[in-house]
């Protein structure tokens, strides 16, 4: 059974610095028995990165939507699963305003990182969570899941402007967390095959970009945002669709 000290060297294993910005997409269930169960995972984590930035996504695009476009701050589950959601009411965790794609942080500037984040109009914008991450070469953990759970890889389809990828502005009713009530417009991710980011986890790997880990008993994918972003990117250029197919690309990262 793994506990806070196994955890925490498996951290240290994948080279994490403390001071690092890291984002974790997580299966609980694939990380497997821990001593002191979820609250011990999260813990770990906190007291690991405290000199850092520690993030978790916040996703609440299936509830706050078009027909139901209201989004509180404070109350609106995520829907990412059971680490996310408890991390989200964390004592002093502070959740992003994007009424789909909010992200929680926990860390000395986590108000100044999500603070902007409604303020784009679209799930990734430039003033996004998810566009800092880049900005700060975020450590980006898939702990027991694979690049079909990235939303990363959503924003890089973004900031590379994919044909279709961005749905119409939906006029959102946000409570915020003083309680007071506004409205924002603001975009959902559309037409965006997130079940086929699998196609570049192989280039990745023979390109040095990806490294294969273990937290507790879940195979991690460690991988580093500008990295990510600039392989992708590069192959969005050379195919805008690259994402619409589910062949295997060939060693060279192209599609064939």
């Amino acid at each position: 059974m793994a506990d806070t000290t196994s955890l925490t060297q498996d951290l240290r294993d994948m080279g994490l610095q403390q001071t690092d910005t890291v984002l974790l997409h997580t299966s609980m269930k694939r990380i497997g028995p821990v001593e002191g169960g979820a609250q011990a995972v999260l813990d770990t984590l906190a007291a690991y990165f405290r000199p850092g930035l520690l993030c978790f996504p916040a996703l609440s695009w299936t509830t706050a939507r078009m027909d139901q476009p209201l989004f509180d701050v404070r109350r609106t589950p995520s829907i990412v699963g059971l680490l996310p959601e408890m991390f989200r009411q964390r004592p002093g965790v502070v959740r992003s305003w994007n009424p789909t794609h909010s992200m929680s942080a926990l860390g000395a500037d986590a108000a100044a990182f999500t603070a902007r984040d409604h303020e784009s109009g679209t799930p990734c914008g430039p003033h996004s969570s998810w566009h800092q991450l880049m900005e700060r070469d975020a450590a980006i953990l898939m702990v027991g899941c694979d690049l079909t759970s990235c939303t990363f890889l959503h924003g890089v389809e973004e900031w590379c402007e994919v044909p279709g990828r961005i749905g119409p502005p939906v006029r959102f009713r946000l409570i915020l967390p003083d309680g007071s009530e506004r409205a924002l417009d603001s975009a959902a991710h559309s037409d965006a095959p997130s079940e086929n980011y699998w196609r570049v986890e192989a280039g990745l790997a023979r390109a040095g970009l990806l490294r294969y880990a273990r937290f507790g008993q879940a195979r991690t994918l460690v991988l580093r945002a500008r990295t990510l972003y600039a392989y992708t990117a590069g192959r969005l250029h050379d195919n805008p669709r690259l994402f619409d197919d589910d062949e295997p690309l060939s060693p060279d990262g192209t599609a064939g």
